[in-house]
C-alpha cells in the first residue's frame, strides 16, 4: 500500500469534485485504503447570506422565533446537499469511508489538523473552493501545501 489513509476536503466546488474523483481512483487501486472526506462549509453563513439577500433583517431584535428555525433548516439542507454529492461518488467503493462535516472556521488549519488527528498520509484537494476568499487563487490550498506534514496533491477542475 502506498497510502493507508487519504483525506479529501469537499465544499461542493468543481475543483473539490475533481479532487474527490482523484481520491476515488486511488481507492479503487487499493481496497485497504481508508478514504476520509471532510465537508468544510460555512453553512450557517450561507443560510444567513441567502436570507439577507431576500431582504430579511436578521438582527437579534428583528428575528422572529420561527426565523431561527428557518436558518437552521436552510443550513441542514445545505449539509444534506453536500452529503448527497459525496455519497453519490463514493457509493461504488468497497473501501472504508468516513465522511465528516466540519463547520468552516479556518479551513486550512482544519484540513491540516484533521490529517494529523486521523493519521492520514495524503491530502488530495481542489485548487480553488467556494469560500469567501475564492477570488484569492487557492489561498486554502497554498496554506495546506505550506503547513501539512504529509504529501498534498492539488487537483484542478477540468476546463
Amino acid at each position: 500500500m502506498l497510502y493507508d489513509a487519504i483525506v479529501v476536503p469537499f465544499d461542493g466546488s468543481a475543483s473539490a469534485r475533481a479532487a474527490l474523483d482523484e481520491a476515488v481512483r486511488f481507492a479503487k487501486e487499493d481496497p485497504g485504503l481508508v478514504l476520509h472526506v471532510i465537508q468544510i462549509a460555512d453553512l450557517e453563513q450561507a443560510a444567513v447570506a441567502l436570507l439577507e439577500s431576500k431582504g430579511v433583517d436578521l438582527s437579534e431584535s428583528a428575528v422572529p422565533m420561527g426565523m431561527r428555525d428557518a436558518v437552521e433548516a436552510v443550513t441542514q439542507q445545505a449539509s444534506e446537499r453536500l452529503r448527497t454529492q459525496v455519497d453519490g461518488v463514493l457509493r461504488s467503493l468497497m473501501n472504508e469511508k468516513r465522511v465528516s462535516l466540519l463547520p468552516e472556521v479556518h479551513p486550512g488549519d482544519q484540513i491540516v489538523q484533521y490529517a494529523k488527528d486521523n493519521s492520514c498520509d495524503l491530502i488530495i484537494m481542489g485548487s480553488r473552493g467556494l469560500g469567501a476568499l475564492r477570488g484569492m487563487l487557492g489561498s486554502v490550498s497554498s496554506y495546506v501545501l505550506r503547513e501539512a506534514t504529509v504529501p498534498v496533491l492539488v487537483v484542478k477542475a477540468g476546463e
